[in-house]
């Protein structure tokens, strides 16, 4: 019975270490808006990224200037030249890393929404993308257009520009697995700590059963590793084939990197949990 109940114990622990580590992670950074903010600043500066955020608001910059009448078609390559200059002297300026913490500051709260369940939350672009709203930059490049005197500057309407970082379908996969991270937070993090180690103390060989839990662990944590490589290529193709792949791949991969380091770091404590079970398993006597 020892055996069996020392058993249970430490497959439910072992079990629960990638869910404990996916649990930390969302707990960390994707919940609290700050760590969601302070993870996607550093894409403000990212040369894909960049490259996208001004080919956007230069196309839809442009769309709004062809909504104008009267609007001379000899002029209109004088004015995308200008708008292209306003673009890139606004993106390129530090005072950019702040407009795109507002406006992912405001996304992160539209997501959460949406992961909590309002189907409402989230802007929606074409192809069911989810949008990064970029309104500040947005007045702030037809201001510079009329102060450049940019012909038509002053006629153009409000432009509407965004940057996509989702797909409301997987939105909508990911909200049972939101709710339920987000419901227990780091709960199965203690709770696969205190399984493991009454399991090990129930054991009467703890050296190897330590050690088999942490090649379970460690398969868990492989899975979990697999999974987040699905995962990207699923986001990837999820987004319209005009969104730059270099653009999109940064997002996802910056997003999820302190999840890759947290799988690191637990598979790291679970190949010295290995290791020390071995060796307690060669210098203890058995039972």
């Amino acid at each position: 019975m020892r055996s069996v109940v020392a058993f249970v114990l430490l497959v439910l622990g072992a079990l629960l270490v990638p869910v404990a580590t996916a649990g930390w992670w969302l707990q960390e950074t994707v919940v609290p808006a700050d760590g969601y903010v302070e993870t996607v600043a550093p894409l403000a500066t990212d040369p894909a990224v960049v490259t996208e955020v001004e080919k956007r608001l230069t196309d839809q910059t442009m769309n709004s200037v062809d909504r104008l009448s009267g609007v001379p078609s000899a002029v209109r390559p004088v004015i995308r030249t200008g708008v292209r200059a306003v673009v890139a002297r606004i993106v390129e300026d530090p005072s950019f890393a702040d407009a795109w913490r507002s406006s992912n500051r405001v996304a992160h709260r539209e997501l959460v929404a949406a992961l909590s369940g309002d189907s409402s939350a989230v802007a929606a672009g074409q192809g069911a993308t989810v949008e990064l709203r970029l309104d500040t930059v947005s007045t702030r490049i037809k201001q510079e257009l009329v102060e450049a005197g940019v012909p038509f500057a002053q006629a153009i309407p409000r432009v509407e520009a965004s940057f996509p970082i989702g797909n409301t379908d997987d939105l909508a996969r990911a909200r049972l697995g939101y709710t339920l991270l987000d419901r227990f937070g780091r709960l199965p993090a203690v709770a696969a700590v205190l399984l493991i180690a009454l399991g090990v103390a129930c054991a009467r060989r703890r050296g190897r059963a330590l050690a088999w839990t942490s090649v379970v662990a460690l398969l868990g944590l492989g899975v979990l590793a697999v999974g987040i490589a699905v995962g990207r290529l699923v986001y990837l193709g999820s987004l319209p084939t005009s969104v730059s792949s270099d653009a999109a791949t940064a997002v996802f991969d910056t997003v999820t990197a302190g999840l890759r380091r947290d799988v690191l770091l637990a598979a790291i404590a679970s190949l010295i949990a290995l290791i020390g079970g071995v060796l307690l398993a060669r210098v203890s006597p058995r039972r």
